[in-house]
C-alpha cells in the first residue's frame, strides 16, 4: 500500500511521470576559439615549405663480376722491367801502393821548400808564363837552369804525368809485362825521363849545329818554365783523382797539361820565328817532332792494346 501510493504521488495529472532535471557537470574548457571554425574567414594557407623524407629506395644491385674487380688507373711513373744482374762475387786483390805515397809525400816536401825559401822565384815563373816579357826579369835574377829549385819542380812535373799514365795503362801494362805495379810505373817514369832528356839533347844539338845559342837556351828556359808549373798546378788533381777515383778530377789534370803543351807549343814557336834563321815550315816541323812526337808516343803505349 505504501508503494502504490509513493507510485500514485509521482504521477501528474494527466498520468506522466515527473522527470528530474539533471543538473549538467562544471566544463572544465575555458576557451572554445580554437574549436570554431569560420567558413566566412578561413585561415590562410601554410606557405612553408616543410621536406620529410619518409622512405629511401635503393635499386638493387646487379651481380655482375666485372664492377667487382678493382679498377687500376694508369700511372705516369713507368717502373722499369730491366731484369736485375747477377752479380758475381769476384776475388779481392790487394794492392800495395806505399812506393806511390812514399814518392808523394816527396813531393810536397819539395813544393814545401820551394813556397818556404823560392816565393819569389814561383811568382816569377808563373808569371813568365803569362807572359814572354816577364822571361827577361826571370833571367836577370838567376838562371833557372842552374836552380836547386829546378830538379825538384821536374820531379813533381814528370811524377804527375807519370801518375796519369799509371792510372789509365796499368792494367794494359801490367797485363803486357806480367810485373808489379812499382816496376811499371818506375819503367813509365823512366821512359818519360829519357823522352824529356833526349828533347833537351836535340834542342842544344841544334842550336850548336846552326849557331844559334841564344835562342835555343831561351828554347829550353821556355820549356823548363811550362813544366814546372804545369807540375805545380796539375799535382793535387793528380793525387786527389788517383787516390779518391773520381776520373773528373784526372780529366782537369790532363786539361791543365795539354793547355800547357798547346801554351808551350806557340810560345816556342815564336822564340823560333824570333831567330830568323829557319824557314816557318821547318820550324813547325821541328817543334811538333820535339813536342807532339812524345805525347802520341804516350798515348799509344797506353791506349794501343785496349784499341
Amino acid at each position: 500500500m505504501t508503494s502504490m501510493g509513493q507510485q500514485s504521488a509521482n504521477l501528474d495529472f494527466y498520468q506522466q511521470p515527473i522527470v528530474r532535471e539533471v543538473l549538467p557537470a562544471i566544463d572544465t574548457v575555458q576557451n572554445y576559439a580554437g574549436f570554431l571554425v569560420d567558413s566566412i574567414n578561413p585561415e590562410k594557407a601554410d606557405s612553408v615549405f616543410r621536406f620529410e623524407l619518409k622512405e629511401i629506395v635503393i635499386p638493387e644491385q646487379t651481380s655482375d663480376s666485372a664492377s667487382l674487380q678493382p679498377v687500376y688507373i694508369p700511372s705516369i711513373f713507368v717502373v722499369s722491367k730491366n731484369q736485375p744482374n747477377k752479380i758475381i762475387p769476384s776475388l779481392r786483390q790487394s794492392t800495395d801502393y806505399d812506393w806511390l805515397a812514399a814518392l808523394l809525400l816527396v813531393c810536397l816536401i819539395i813544393l814545401a821548400w820551394v813556397k818556404y825559401y823560392n816565393t819569389r822565384r814561383i811568382k816569377q815563373l808563373f808569371k813568365a808564363v803569362a807572359a814572354r816579357h816577364n822571361v827577361n826579369q826571370l833571367v836577370r835574377d838567376g838562371n833557372l837552369v842552374e836552380e836547386r829549385i829546378t830538379p825538384g819542380l821536374a820531379l813533381v812535373y814528370l811524377s804527375g804525368i807519370a801518375i796519369i799514365a799509371f792510372q789509365f795503362g796499368s792494367e794494359t801494362l801490367g797485363q803486357l809485362l806480367r810485373l808489379p805495379n812499382s816496376l811499371i810505373f818506375l819503367i813509365i817514369i823512366a821512359g818519360l825521363s829519357i823522352l824529356w832528356l833526349i828533347k833537351l839533347m836535340l834542342i842544344r844539338l841544334t842550336g850548336f849545329i846552326f849557331k844559334t845559342k841564344q835562342d835555343t837556351n831561351e828554347l829550353v828556359l821556355t820549356n823548363l818554365i811550362f813544366n814546372g808549373g804545369i807540375g805545380i798546378l796539375i799535382f793535387p788533381f793528380v793525387v786527389a783523382g788517383f787516390y779518391s777515383g773520381n776520373l773528373l778530377l784526372t780529366r782537369i789534370a790532363i786539361g791543365i797539361l795539354l793547355t800547357g803543351m798547346i801554351l808551350r807549343f806557340f810560345r816556342s814557336l815564336l822564340v823560333g820565328l824570333s831567330a830568323q834563321t829557319f824557314s816557318v815550315l821547318y820550324l813547325f816541323t821541328y817543334l811538333c817532332t820535339l813536342e807532339i812526337l812524345p805525347v802520341l808516343f804516350l798515348y799509344k803505349v797506353m791506349f794501343f792494346i785496349d784499341l
